[in-house]
C-alpha cells in the first residue's frame, strides 16, 4: 500500500501549518496521524484484482464498524469488531462468492441474513478482518519514508475542512496529500500510485471520536462452527 510519503499568511482559525515548507507539513501530518486514538477511513484500493471499497470507523482499542466491498461486484459485507471477536453480515451475493458453490445456497439458508460470528483467527474473517486494524493504517500513514520529494500545493477543503496540499514523488511511486489546516495538521485525504500499480483514495475524519461497536443480537449472528 502506498505509504504517505502557495500558502498565504495564516487566517484566524489556521494551526499555522499552511505557512510552513513541504517537509514541516508532511512531519506535523506524521505526527498527528501517529497519535489518533481512532478515526473514519473511506477508501478506495484498485490493484490488478479490482477494486475494493472501505468505509470503516476503527479505534486504538480494536472496536470496528463499517462495511467493505472487495473487488468483482461480488456482494458487500457488513463488519463489527471487539478485540479479537468479529461479526460479519455478507450479502447473499459475497456468500457466493466466498463459500464453495455447493455449499453456498444451504450457507445461505443456514445464515438467513443473520452475522457470522467469529474470531480473528479464522480464516473467513481474517482478510476482512484485517480491514479494521487501526495501527496498520497509523503505521502506514506515519511512516516516513527515504528519498521522497515533497512540494507544497494550494489551499483547499475536504469534507468542508480547510486543508493544504503536499504531493510527493518517491522511486516511481507518487501521491498528494491534504493537510488540515485548522485543530491538528491531520491528514485528510490522499490520492496515490505506487510502483506496482496500485492505486489509493482515501479520506480520513472522525478523529479521536468514541467508535460504538456494539454485537448484533444472538438471535442475529450464527457461530461459524455451526457452518463446518
Amino acid at each position: 500500500m502506498l505509504i504517505f510519503a502557495g500558502a498565504g499568511a495564516a487566517r484566524a482559525d489556521d494551526n499555522g501549518i499552511a505557512d510552513k515548507g513541504a517537509q514541516a507539513i508532511a512531519d506535523a501530518a506524521r505526527e498527528a496521524m501517529a497519535g489518533v486514538t481512532s478515526m473514519r477511513m473511506a477508501a478506495k484500493v484498485t490493484d490488478e484484482s479490482g477494486t475494493t471499497a472501505l468505509d470503516l470507523r476503527f479505534d486504538e482499542t480494536g472496536n470496528c464498524v463499517g462495511t467493505v466491498t472487495p473487488p468483482g461486484n461480488s456482494g458487500m459485507a457488513d463488519i463489527i469488531k471487539r478485540g479479537s471477536d468479529v461479526w460479519m453480515k455478507l450479502d447473499d451475493a459475497l456468500l457466493r462468492a466466498q463459500v464453495p458453490r455447493a455449499a453456498a445456497e444451504d450457507a445461505i439458508e443456514l445464515i438467513n441474513g443473520r452475522y457470522l460470528h467469529g474470531t480473528t483467527g479464522s480464516s473467513l474473517l481474517r482478510d476482512f478482518a484485517r480491514f479494521c486494524d487501526l495501527d496498520f493504517f497509523k503505521e502506514q500513514f506515519s511512516s516516513k519514508p527515504v528519498n521522497e520529494q515533497l512540494a507544497k500545493g494550494s489551499r483547499t477543503t475536504v469534507g468542508g475542512r480547510p486543508a493544504i496540499t503536499v504531493t510527493s514523488r518517491r522511486d516511481g511511486e507518487k501521491g498528494t496529500y491534504q493537510v488540515s489546516t485548522e485543530d491538528k495538521p491531520y491528514l485528510l485525504q490522499i490520492q496515490g500510485t505506487d510502483t506496482s500499480g496500485e492505486r489509493v483514495e482515501a479520506a480520513f475524519s472522525a478523529f479521536d471520536e468514541p467508535v460504538s461497536a456494539k454485537p448484533p443480537a444472538p438471535a442475529d449472528s450464527v457461530d461459524l462452527s455451526q457452518l463446518q
